[in-house]
């Protein structure tokens, strides 16, 4: 992080002596100009970040992205040629002259618009560093459902899911809203009319998997409660493919269990287990109640009830209804165990929500086969 409260620059020159023209100006644009030029000198602790650089197919898959990039280019640009303006203008002005006071308010106009510039390409790169990183991930995963041989079919549907992944939530949830809406989940438990309500035109649904002991392995319970398998066998398919996974390093390879007890999934890894039992579909907040109408259960990130919104924990949702004139959802959280079933709004959802969903379907008429 660049230190937002330092000046651009100091002042440079001495202009104790007014009756004389300084190379105050002409040292600064000249030292500026090189600056923006090589995107790797340092202009008075204060540094451009030179832009990330997006993959082809990244910028094709988002556009918007791309679009950034562009301008913050063509930004750039427009400085280094106000630079060389100014620089020509100014290189040697008489102190106290109204050419002084001219080349003086350039130079605050152009700091303010270098400051910005810095902000938005700081912003860019922020964005667009973990999308390159995630580009690099579903290559790679990519990659290895063809190793494994996966049909056409479901090679092309993992690579849309995965490019489907992306923020979902109210961005700007604090933790302690989190909690609020934790707590008032946990301690609504299931009050006699939601269960009712709930448990209209089909039940709440089946048993989960188990309950989650301390380990960091609540994606491995929520595929088994959405898949309806056995903890053991997911676990046994997850580390399994952890071990074929060649963006791991040796060490997570050769200790896959131990890889997923301390560390858990990624997303993309989520979704191409579920791809790997069935048929999987990244969807939006927007889709959840369809989907659940349709029979299919939704695998969800969410922040965890202690309120921390860097972390995360996998849920599932399985039905959605009505209560109260308003929507509801029914929830499976490991955490709880097996049996219990929690209730939350739409607006609880919503808060507690970290990514977009993953549904998932079984194969029609296949048993999904172990990972070779």
């Amino acid at each position: 992080m660049m230190d937002k409260s330092a000046p651009v620059w100091s002042q440079i020159g001495d202009r104790s002596n007014g009756s004389r023209p300084t190379l105050r100006y002409a040292r600064f644009w000249l030292v500026l100009a090189a600056y923006l030029l090589s995107l790797s000198a340092r202009v008075l602790a204060q540094r451009i970040p030179a832009l990330t650089v997006l993959p082809p197919d990244l910028s094709l898959t988002n556009p918007a992205l791309a679009q950034r990039r562009s301008e913050l280019v063509e930004e750039r640009a427009s400085l280094h040629g106000r630079v060389t303006d100014l620089n020509a203008r100014c290189g040697s002005v008489l102190a106290g002259s109204a050419a002084d006071a001219a080349c003086q308010k350039a130079q605050t106009e152009l700091s303010i618009a270098l400051n910005s510039h810095i902000q938005k390409s700081g912003d860019f790169n922020a964005d667009a560093q973990p999308a390159v990183r995630a580009n690099i991930l579903i290559k790679n995963m990519n990659a290895l459902a063809i190793k494994l041989g996966w049909s056409l079919e479901k090679q092309a549907r993992l690579n849309i899911a995965l490019h489907k992944l992306d923020f979902d939530g109210d961005p700007n949830v604090t933790g302690g809203q989190v909690r609020s809406a934790w707590q008032g989940i946990l301690s609504r438990g299931e009050d006699a009319d939601i269960v009712r309500e709930a448990s209209e035109g089909g039940g709440l649904g089946f048993p989960g998997a188990g309950a989650q002991t301390t380990h960091e392995d609540c994606a491995i319970f929520a595929l088994a409660n959405a898949t309806g398998l056995p903890y053991g066998v997911v676990a046994a398919r997850a580390t399994g493919l952890i071990g074929q996974e060649d963006w791991r390093s040796a060490s997570e390879r050769a200790n896959p269990q131990s890889y997923v007890e301390t560390r858990g999934l990624n997303g993309g890894e989520v979704v191409m287990l579920a791809e790997s039992f069935g048929q999987a579909e990244v969807v939006r907040s927007s889709e959840f109640v369809n989907t659940l109408n349709t029979g299919r259960p939704i695998m969800i990130n969410v922040v965890p009830p202690n309120g921390d919104v860097s972390g995360g924990h996998e849920v599932v949702l399985t039905k959605a209804f009505q209560h109260a004139g308003e929507t509801w959802f029914v929830m499976m959280d490991s955490n709880q165990g097996p049996e219990r079933h929690l209730f939350l709004s739409s607006k609880e959802l919503n808060t507690m929500l970290q990514e977009r969903g993953v549904a998932y379907r079984p194969e029609p008429g296949t048993t999904p086969a172990l990972l070779r």
